[in-house]
Protein backbone atom coordinates (compact mmCIF):
# COMPACT_ATOMS: atom_id res chain seq x y z
CA UNK A 1 0.00 0.00 0.00
CA UNK A 2 1.36 3.41 -0.93
CA UNK A 3 2.64 5.87 1.65
CA UNK A 4 0.30 8.86 1.23
CA UNK A 5 1.27 12.45 1.96
CA UNK A 6 -1.87 14.40 2.86
CA UNK A 7 -1.24 18.06 2.00
CA UNK A 8 -3.47 20.70 3.58
CA UNK A 9 -3.10 24.45 4.31
CA UNK A 10 -3.91 24.37 8.05
CA UNK A 11 -4.20 21.37 10.36
CA UNK A 12 -6.13 20.48 12.39
CA UNK A 13 -9.24 22.63 11.87
CA UNK A 14 -12.24 21.66 14.07
CA UNK A 15 -14.75 22.21 11.26
CA UNK A 16 -12.77 20.01 8.84
CA UNK A 17 -13.37 16.67 10.51
CA UNK A 18 -13.59 15.02 7.08
CA UNK A 19 -9.79 15.19 6.79
CA UNK A 20 -9.16 13.30 10.04
CA UNK A 21 -11.93 10.80 9.26
CA UNK A 22 -10.32 10.04 5.90
CA UNK A 23 -6.83 9.72 7.41
CA UNK A 24 -8.05 7.22 10.00
CA UNK A 25 -9.78 5.17 7.30
CA UNK A 26 -6.65 5.16 5.09
CA UNK A 27 -4.59 3.90 8.03
CA UNK A 28 -7.12 1.14 8.71
CA UNK A 29 -6.69 -0.01 5.13
CA UNK A 30 -2.95 -0.36 5.56
CA UNK A 31 -1.66 2.92 4.15
CA UNK A 32 1.06 4.84 5.93
CA UNK A 33 0.00 8.49 6.12
CA UNK A 34 2.06 11.62 6.74
CA UNK A 35 0.34 15.00 7.00
CA UNK A 36 2.07 18.08 5.57
CA UNK A 37 0.58 21.43 6.49
CA UNK A 38 1.73 25.03 6.24
CA UNK A 39 0.32 26.04 9.62
CA UNK A 40 -0.13 23.63 12.50
CA UNK A 41 -3.00 24.70 14.72
CA UNK A 42 -3.10 24.14 18.48
CA UNK A 43 -6.36 22.16 18.56
CA UNK A 44 -6.28 18.73 20.16
CA UNK A 45 -6.86 15.91 17.73
CA UNK A 46 -7.09 12.14 17.97
CA UNK A 47 -4.84 10.69 15.26
CA UNK A 48 -3.43 7.16 14.89
CA UNK A 49 0.04 6.91 16.46
CA UNK A 50 1.71 6.15 13.13
CA UNK A 51 0.55 9.40 11.51
CA UNK A 52 3.21 12.14 11.57
CA UNK A 53 2.24 15.80 11.16
CA UNK A 54 4.93 17.99 9.60
CA UNK A 55 4.62 21.77 9.45
CA UNK A 56 6.42 23.05 6.36
CA UNK A 57 6.97 26.50 7.86
CA UNK A 58 8.95 24.99 10.74
CA UNK A 59 11.67 23.52 8.50
CA UNK A 60 14.61 25.73 7.74
CA UNK A 61 16.21 26.45 4.40
CA UNK A 62 19.11 23.99 4.65
CA UNK A 63 16.67 21.13 3.87
CA UNK A 64 16.30 22.56 0.37
CA UNK A 65 20.02 22.21 -0.25
CA UNK A 66 19.24 18.55 -0.91
CA UNK A 67 17.16 19.63 -3.92
CA UNK A 68 19.97 19.17 -6.41
CA UNK A 69 20.06 15.43 -5.79
CA UNK A 70 16.85 15.24 -7.85
CA UNK A 71 16.73 14.27 -11.53
CA UNK A 72 17.49 17.32 -13.76
CA UNK A 73 14.49 16.50 -15.98
CA UNK A 74 12.21 16.62 -12.94
CA UNK A 75 13.77 19.94 -11.96
CA UNK A 76 12.81 21.40 -15.31
CA UNK A 77 9.26 20.02 -15.05
CA UNK A 78 8.81 21.59 -11.62
CA UNK A 79 10.09 24.97 -12.87
CA UNK A 80 7.68 24.87 -15.85
CA UNK A 81 4.77 23.96 -13.57
CA UNK A 82 5.59 26.80 -11.14
CA UNK A 83 5.85 29.26 -14.02
CA UNK A 84 2.41 28.32 -15.41
CA UNK A 85 0.65 28.69 -12.06
CA UNK A 86 -0.30 32.37 -11.81
CA UNK A 87 -2.07 32.76 -8.47
CA UNK A 88 1.08 32.34 -6.35
CA UNK A 89 4.50 33.77 -7.10
CA UNK A 90 6.91 31.46 -8.89
CA UNK A 91 9.48 32.08 -6.14
CA UNK A 92 7.09 30.91 -3.41
CA UNK A 93 5.95 27.90 -5.43
CA UNK A 94 9.52 26.77 -6.02
CA UNK A 95 10.60 27.38 -2.42
CA UNK A 96 7.76 25.49 -0.73
CA UNK A 97 7.37 22.99 -3.57
CA UNK A 98 11.02 22.04 -3.25
CA UNK A 99 10.75 21.84 0.53
CA UNK A 100 7.69 19.60 0.27
CA UNK A 101 9.40 17.36 -2.28
CA UNK A 102 12.54 17.02 -0.14
CA UNK A 103 10.59 16.17 3.00
CA UNK A 104 8.26 13.77 1.17
CA UNK A 105 11.25 11.89 -0.26
CA UNK A 106 12.91 11.89 3.15
CA UNK A 107 9.84 10.24 4.71
CA UNK A 108 9.26 7.84 1.81
CA UNK A 109 5.96 9.28 0.55
CA UNK A 110 4.69 7.92 -2.77
CA UNK A 111 1.57 10.02 -3.43
CA UNK A 112 0.40 13.56 -2.64
CA UNK A 113 -3.27 13.87 -1.71
CA UNK A 114 -4.47 17.47 -1.34
CA UNK A 115 -7.58 18.70 0.41
CA UNK A 116 -8.65 21.97 -1.23
CA UNK A 117 -7.52 22.95 -4.71
CA UNK A 118 -6.03 26.38 -4.08
CA UNK A 119 -2.59 26.97 -2.48
CA UNK A 120 -1.91 23.46 -1.15
CA UNK A 121 -2.65 21.96 -4.55
CA UNK A 122 -0.33 24.40 -6.32
CA UNK A 123 2.61 23.58 -4.05
CA UNK A 124 1.89 19.85 -4.26
CA UNK A 125 1.89 19.93 -8.08
CA UNK A 126 5.33 21.53 -8.14
CA UNK A 127 6.57 19.05 -5.53
CA UNK A 128 5.08 16.10 -7.39
CA UNK A 129 6.90 17.04 -10.60
CA UNK A 130 10.14 17.29 -8.69
CA UNK A 131 9.73 14.08 -6.70
CA UNK A 132 8.16 12.22 -9.65
CA UNK A 133 5.16 11.01 -7.66
CA UNK A 134 1.44 11.05 -8.35
CA UNK A 135 -0.90 13.69 -6.95
CA UNK A 136 -4.64 13.97 -6.37
CA UNK A 137 -6.84 16.80 -5.15
CA UNK A 138 -10.23 17.16 -3.47
CA UNK A 139 -12.46 20.17 -4.13
CA UNK A 140 -14.63 21.40 -1.29
CA UNK A 141 -16.26 24.76 -2.08
CA UNK A 142 -14.42 28.06 -1.78
CA UNK A 143 -11.47 26.57 -3.68
CA UNK A 144 -13.74 25.81 -6.66
CA UNK A 145 -16.38 28.54 -6.54
CA UNK A 146 -14.41 31.59 -5.38
CA UNK A 147 -10.65 31.15 -5.23
CA UNK A 148 -10.55 29.34 -8.57
CA UNK A 149 -7.62 30.93 -10.42
CA UNK A 150 -5.43 28.27 -12.06
CA UNK A 151 -8.15 25.67 -11.37
CA UNK A 152 -8.32 24.49 -14.97
CA UNK A 153 -4.55 23.98 -15.14
CA UNK A 154 -4.48 22.19 -11.77
CA UNK A 155 -7.26 19.80 -12.80
CA UNK A 156 -5.44 18.99 -16.01
CA UNK A 157 -2.08 18.48 -14.32
CA UNK A 158 -3.00 16.34 -11.31
CA UNK A 159 -3.24 12.56 -11.65
CA UNK A 160 -6.91 12.67 -10.67
CA UNK A 161 -9.34 14.98 -8.91
CA UNK A 162 -12.20 14.29 -6.51
CA UNK A 163 -15.51 16.18 -6.50
CA UNK A 164 -17.69 15.91 -3.38
CA UNK A 165 -20.97 16.45 -5.24
CA UNK A 166 -22.29 15.99 -8.78
CA UNK A 167 -22.46 19.71 -9.56
CA UNK A 168 -18.76 20.02 -8.78
CA UNK A 169 -18.00 16.93 -10.84
CA UNK A 170 -19.79 18.53 -13.79
CA UNK A 171 -17.66 21.67 -13.34
CA UNK A 172 -14.50 19.56 -13.38
CA UNK A 173 -15.59 17.95 -16.63
CA UNK A 174 -16.25 21.33 -18.25
CA UNK A 175 -12.80 22.51 -17.19
CA UNK A 176 -11.17 19.52 -18.87
CA UNK A 177 -10.04 17.63 -15.78
CA UNK A 178 -7.62 14.85 -16.68
CA UNK A 179 -9.38 12.26 -14.52
CA UNK A 180 -12.20 13.23 -12.20
CA UNK A 181 -14.45 11.23 -9.91
CA UNK A 182 -17.47 11.85 -7.68
CA UNK A 183 -16.71 10.74 -4.14
CA UNK A 184 -18.85 12.00 -1.28
CA UNK A 185 -17.15 12.91 1.99
CA UNK A 186 -17.56 9.99 4.35
CA UNK A 187 -18.76 9.74 7.95
CA UNK A 188 -17.24 7.48 10.59
CA UNK A 189 -20.37 5.48 11.39
CA UNK A 190 -18.77 3.92 14.48
CA UNK A 191 -18.48 7.38 16.07
CA UNK A 192 -22.23 8.01 15.98
CA UNK A 193 -24.84 5.87 17.69
CA UNK A 194 -28.45 5.81 16.62
CA UNK A 195 -30.15 7.98 19.21
CA UNK A 196 -33.70 7.36 20.31
CA UNK A 197 -36.25 10.18 20.44
CA UNK A 198 -35.95 12.70 23.29
CA UNK A 199 -38.41 12.37 26.14
CA UNK A 200 -41.10 15.05 26.46
CA UNK A 201 -42.22 14.57 30.02
CA UNK A 202 -43.86 17.92 30.68
CA UNK A 203 -45.72 20.63 28.84
CA UNK A 204 -42.60 22.71 28.24
CA UNK A 205 -40.74 19.85 26.62
CA UNK A 206 -43.52 19.17 24.12
CA UNK A 207 -41.94 21.86 21.99
CA UNK A 208 -39.49 20.47 19.44
CA UNK A 209 -35.79 20.77 20.06
CA UNK A 210 -33.75 21.61 16.96
CA UNK A 211 -29.98 21.46 16.58
CA UNK A 212 -27.64 23.39 14.29
CA UNK A 213 -23.93 22.52 14.09
CA UNK A 214 -21.46 24.35 11.89
CA UNK A 215 -19.09 27.22 11.44
CA UNK A 216 -21.00 30.48 11.76
CA UNK A 217 -20.48 31.93 8.31
CA UNK A 218 -23.03 33.50 5.97
CA UNK A 219 -23.55 30.48 3.71
CA UNK A 220 -24.81 28.37 6.64
CA UNK A 221 -27.97 30.52 6.67
CA UNK A 222 -28.56 30.66 10.43
CA UNK A 223 -30.15 34.12 10.06
CA UNK A 224 -32.95 32.57 8.00
CA UNK A 225 -33.58 29.88 10.61
CA UNK A 226 -34.00 32.64 13.19
CA UNK A 227 -36.38 34.59 10.97
CA UNK A 228 -38.44 31.44 10.39
CA UNK A 229 -38.62 30.71 14.13
CA UNK A 230 -39.76 34.26 14.83
CA UNK A 231 -42.78 33.67 12.56
CA UNK A 232 -43.95 30.73 14.68
CA UNK A 233 -46.14 31.56 17.67
CA UNK A 234 -44.28 31.34 20.98
CA UNK A 235 -46.43 28.47 22.31
CA UNK A 236 -45.36 26.12 19.50
CA UNK A 237 -41.97 27.64 18.65
CA UNK A 238 -39.21 25.01 18.84
CA UNK A 239 -36.08 25.42 20.90
CA UNK A 240 -32.93 25.82 18.80
CA UNK A 241 -29.41 25.18 20.04
CA UNK A 242 -26.65 26.60 17.81
CA UNK A 243 -23.29 24.84 18.14
CA UNK A 244 -20.32 26.55 16.52
CA UNK A 245 -18.30 29.72 16.25
CA UNK A 246 -17.27 31.97 13.41
CA UNK A 247 -17.34 35.49 12.00
CA UNK A 248 -21.17 35.67 12.10
CA UNK A 249 -21.37 34.92 15.85
CA UNK A 250 -21.95 38.54 16.95
CA UNK A 251 -24.51 39.20 14.22
CA UNK A 252 -26.45 36.09 15.15
CA UNK A 253 -26.37 36.99 18.84
CA UNK A 254 -27.73 40.45 18.07
CA UNK A 255 -30.40 39.04 15.75
CA UNK A 256 -31.63 36.71 18.52
CA UNK A 257 -32.18 39.76 20.74
CA UNK A 258 -33.83 41.81 18.00
CA UNK A 259 -36.30 39.01 17.25
CA UNK A 260 -36.99 38.37 20.95
CA UNK A 261 -35.87 34.77 20.67
CA UNK A 262 -33.76 34.63 23.84
CA UNK A 263 -36.10 32.09 25.47
CA UNK A 264 -36.04 29.78 22.44
CA UNK A 265 -32.55 30.05 20.95
CA UNK A 266 -29.25 29.33 22.67
CA UNK A 267 -25.75 29.96 21.31
CA UNK A 268 -23.64 27.14 22.73
CA UNK A 269 -20.31 28.01 21.07
CA UNK A 270 -17.85 25.35 19.97
CA UNK A 271 -18.19 21.77 21.16
CA UNK A 272 -16.22 18.65 20.29
CA UNK A 273 -17.59 15.97 17.95
CA UNK A 274 -17.78 13.63 20.96
CA UNK A 275 -20.00 16.08 22.84
CA UNK A 276 -22.26 16.50 19.81
CA UNK A 277 -22.56 12.74 19.32
CA UNK A 278 -23.55 12.26 22.96
CA UNK A 279 -25.95 15.22 23.04
CA UNK A 280 -27.83 14.34 19.87
CA UNK A 281 -30.38 12.29 21.77
CA UNK A 282 -31.74 15.51 23.30
CA UNK A 283 -32.99 16.76 19.91
CA UNK A 284 -35.86 16.00 17.57
CA UNK A 285 -34.26 17.21 14.33
CA UNK A 286 -31.32 18.96 12.73
CA UNK A 287 -31.63 22.21 10.78
CA UNK A 288 -29.21 23.48 8.12
CA UNK A 289 -30.76 26.40 6.18
CA UNK A 290 -27.91 26.62 3.66
CA UNK A 291 -27.68 29.05 0.76
CA UNK A 292 -25.17 30.37 -1.74
CA UNK A 293 -24.10 33.97 -0.95
CA UNK A 294 -23.25 36.61 -3.55
CA UNK A 295 -19.58 35.59 -3.67
CA UNK A 296 -20.67 32.26 -5.17
CA UNK A 297 -19.29 30.05 -2.40
CA UNK A 298 -21.55 27.02 -2.20
CA UNK A 299 -22.04 24.30 0.38
CA UNK A 300 -20.92 21.03 -1.19
CA UNK A 301 -19.82 18.28 1.19
CA UNK A 302 -22.75 18.61 3.64
CA UNK A 303 -20.82 16.77 6.34
CA UNK A 304 -22.91 18.17 9.20
CA UNK A 305 -26.08 16.88 7.54
CA UNK A 306 -24.57 13.42 7.13
CA UNK A 307 -23.41 13.33 10.74
CA UNK A 308 -26.84 14.40 11.97
CA UNK A 309 -28.45 11.67 9.89
CA UNK A 310 -25.94 9.16 11.28
CA UNK A 311 -27.21 10.11 14.75
CA UNK A 312 -30.77 9.32 13.70
CA UNK A 313 -32.02 12.90 13.35
CA UNK A 314 -34.50 13.98 10.67
CA UNK A 315 -33.15 17.03 8.85
CA UNK A 316 -34.41 20.33 7.46
CA UNK A 317 -32.22 21.94 4.81
CA UNK A 318 -32.31 23.94 1.57
CA UNK A 319 -31.76 23.28 -2.12
CA UNK A 320 -28.06 23.92 -2.63
CA UNK A 321 -25.33 22.16 -4.55
CA UNK A 322 -25.34 18.50 -3.58
CA UNK A 323 -28.07 18.69 -0.94
CA UNK A 324 -30.48 16.39 -2.80
CA UNK A 325 -27.69 13.82 -3.11
CA UNK A 326 -27.52 13.68 0.68
CA UNK A 327 -31.11 14.26 1.85
CA UNK A 328 -34.02 12.30 0.41
CA UNK A 329 -37.62 13.24 1.13
CA UNK A 330 -38.14 10.28 3.46
CA UNK A 331 -35.51 11.55 5.91
CA UNK A 332 -36.27 15.27 6.02
CA UNK A 333 -37.41 18.45 4.30
CA UNK A 334 -35.69 20.40 1.53
CA UNK A 335 -36.91 23.96 0.92
CA UNK A 336 -35.89 26.93 -1.20
CA UNK A 337 -32.82 28.83 0.08
CA UNK A 338 -33.57 32.03 2.04
CA UNK A 339 -37.31 31.33 1.92
CA UNK A 340 -38.29 31.82 5.57
CA UNK A 341 -41.95 31.00 4.88
CA UNK A 342 -41.06 27.58 3.45
CA UNK A 343 -38.61 27.05 6.29
CA UNK A 344 -41.33 27.89 8.82
CA UNK A 345 -43.73 25.48 7.12
CA UNK A 346 -41.12 22.69 7.20
CA UNK A 347 -40.54 23.22 10.93
CA UNK A 348 -44.27 23.23 11.61
CA UNK A 349 -44.77 20.12 9.46
CA UNK A 350 -42.16 18.33 11.52
CA UNK A 351 -43.93 19.45 14.70
CA UNK A 352 -47.30 18.06 13.60
CA UNK A 353 -45.91 14.69 12.54
CA UNK A 354 -46.57 11.80 14.90
CA UNK A 355 -43.49 11.02 17.01
CA UNK A 356 -43.43 7.53 15.47
CA UNK A 357 -43.11 9.07 11.99
CA UNK A 358 -40.23 11.31 13.12
CA UNK A 359 -38.59 8.26 14.64
CA UNK A 360 -38.92 6.39 11.35
CA UNK A 361 -37.41 9.33 9.46
CA UNK A 362 -34.43 9.27 11.81
CA UNK A 363 -33.97 5.52 11.34
CA UNK A 364 -34.10 5.87 7.55
CA UNK A 365 -31.60 8.74 7.77
CA UNK A 366 -29.16 6.51 9.63
CA UNK A 367 -29.60 3.71 7.10
CA UNK A 368 -29.02 6.14 4.22
CA UNK A 369 -25.69 7.22 5.70
CA UNK A 370 -24.67 3.61 6.33
CA UNK A 371 -25.45 2.74 2.72
CA UNK A 372 -24.10 5.78 0.88
CA UNK A 373 -21.70 7.79 3.06
CA UNK A 374 -19.77 5.38 5.28
CA UNK A 375 -16.17 6.60 5.52
CA UNK A 376 -14.65 3.14 5.12
CA UNK A 377 -16.56 2.49 1.89
CA UNK A 378 -15.79 5.94 0.49
CA UNK A 379 -12.11 5.83 1.47
CA UNK A 380 -11.71 2.36 -0.02
CA UNK A 381 -12.69 3.87 -3.37
CA UNK A 382 -10.07 6.59 -2.89
CA UNK A 383 -7.45 4.01 -1.90
CA UNK A 384 -8.15 2.02 -5.06
CA UNK A 385 -7.72 5.13 -7.22
CA UNK A 386 -4.40 5.95 -5.54
CA UNK A 387 -3.11 2.38 -5.88
CA UNK A 388 -4.03 2.17 -9.56
CA UNK A 389 -2.55 5.47 -10.71
CA UNK A 390 1.01 5.59 -12.02
CA UNK A 391 3.41 8.51 -12.31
Amino acid sequence: MKHIAVVIPDFPIPSETFVVTEIKALVKMGHKVTVFCFNRELHWIDLPNRVAVIELNSHVLHEVSRLFRFNPVNLIKSFVCAYKLQDISTKSLLFYGMKLAVLAKKHGCEHFHCHFLHSAMAYALVAAKLANVTVSGVGHGHDVDVNSQDLKYKLQMCSFSIAVCQDMNNTFKLLGAKHHYLLHSGVDISHFSLNGPPEHNNEKNKRLRLLFVGRLVAKKGVKYALEALAKIDAVHRPYLDIVGKGPEYSKISEQIKQLNLEESVCLLGHHTPNWIAQAAGQYDAFIAPLYTPDNGESNNGHLALKEAMAMGLPVITCETSGSKEVVSYDVGFIVKPKDTNELKEAIESLYYLKPSIRDKMGLLARKRVEKMFDSITQTKKLSNLIEQIHS
